[in-house]
């Protein structure tokens, strides 16, 4: 059986509420829309979660703190902190430049400066595969 988007993003809220703390926005303006942070309750790693794409959801970790070994169906995207911005480690040509990091995560003591690396998950399983990584 297939999860379905929203299924999957209604898994991972709950995981997130279970084993994170949700990270105070650093605007007083931000509604989280596209972005939000949390940290995991026992090694307080942070997590950036983008839930509102239509066929996946993103989750941002600091790479050290990122699975080795994710699931083959997850897309793995690297990105390097270059001069005040993330680059891909690894460009992809046929992007054109159109998968930078999100750079709301600038803000975010967390992550700025660090290595990150994108997570963009489309099945339950895969979501519980990295997020137990994270909050074990």
């Amino acid at each position: 059986m297939t999860d379905t988007i929203s299924d999957l993003k209604a898994f991972v809220r709950a995981q997130l509420s279970a084993h994170c703390d949700q990270v105070p926005s650093k605007t007083a303006t931000s509604k989280m829309v596209h972005l939000s942070v949390y940290t995991t309750r026992g090694r307080r790693r942070a997590l950036g979660v983008e839930l509102d794409h239509e066929d996946r959801v993103n989750l941002w970790v600091v790479s050290m703190y990122a699975p080795t070994s994710p699931p083959p169906s997850v897309a793995v995207t690297k990105k390097v902190w270059k001069g005040s911005a993330w680059t891909n480690k690894y460009p992809d040509p046929a992007r054109k430049g159109r998968d930078g990091a999100n750079s709301n995560l600038k803000g975010y003591d967390e992550f700025r400066t660090k290595p990150i690396t994108r997570f963009g998950i489309q099945s339950i399983e895969d979501a519980r595969a990295i997020l137990g990584h994270l909050v074990a």
